[in-house]
């Protein structure tokens, strides 16, 4: 499948995204908290149901977190006060996660798509994971660092550098201005931004990696990277980029057979 065909499933999942959240905000007059409770909507005055109001982040309260673990990443206890479970409960429970985050990067990262246009093709990297003590695949992705990088895209550069040893290009972000970037994971609080780099170089003089960074750099196909995808050997942050980045590439072919 070419990228076309995964920009199409991406839109056609998009569109099953939405249409599920507006039939969970229109579907009924209450509300189902994650609690067990229901929140009932207000009555009109003339007996109709009032719209039902999604709950949003602020009816969650954090009122504690203290630092568990510190070295490379950081685990919290976070208590969160949850809405009140019923309509005449003054205040909601309070749930105790465990919360990990990596603060020296002020809890953001970056993943980059090196795309190669001459032959349709893309740099991915082969790493050692800690965590599923396993090789996976990915796109060259690291911490932001504000004694080093300007900005997040300033980051993914050095990462490219560093991981694929690439350099240059054409830069794309895949997410606008002032994104506050995709989450992780939901029990994690660091966000990461995407970036599409079309026809990158070698690097001369690419940067150094971290000493515990095994990587291998492989140069795949369109249809071998599908596979991958979907192969559930690769990372799920660099699964997104790819699912952006080949419909990014998609609007720019389109946009350039019709000037």
């Amino acid at each position: 499948m070419g990228p076309a065909a995964l920009a199409a499933q991406s839109r056609a999942l998009l569109v099953l995204s939405r249409a599920c959240k507006a039939r969970q905000l229109t579907a009924g007059t209450r509300i189902m908290s994650s609690t067990g409770g229901q929140h009932q909507t207000d009555r009109q005055q003339n007996g109709a149901a009032a719209e039902p109001a999604p709950l949003a982040a602020a009816s969650f309260k954090v009122v504690g977190e203290d630092v568990i673990h510190a070295r490379y990443l950081t685990l919290y206890n976070r208590a969160v006060q949850f809405p009140p479970s019923t309509p005449d409960a003054a205040k909601g429970p309070v749930h105790e996660f465990d919360v990990i985050g990596h603060p020296q990067a002020e809890f953001h990262y970056a993943v980059v798509f090196p795309y190669h246009s001459a032959d349709s093709t893309v740099t991915l990297v082969r790493e050692y994971a800690q965590g599923p003590h396993c090789m996976v695949w990915c796109l060259p992705t690291g911490a932001y660092d504000p004694r080093k990088h300007a900005d997040y895209e300033g980051c993914a550069r050095a990462e490219m550098s560093e991981e694929a040893q690439l350099e240059g290009g054409t830069w794309v972000p895949l997410m606008p201005e002032g994104h506050p970037g995709i989450p992780e994971v939901k029990w994690c609080r660091n966000r990461f931004h995407a970036y599409l780099v079309i026809d990158p170089r070698p690097d001369e003089q690419p940067g150094q990696r971290d000493k515990e960074e095994l990587i291998e750099v492989c140069r795949v196909g369109l249809p071998e990277l599908r596979e991958l995808m979907m192969g559930g050997e690769m990372l799920l942050p660099s699964i997104t980029t790819c699912y952006m980045a080949l419909e990014r590439i998609r609007e720019l072919q389109r946009q350039e057979r019709g000037s």
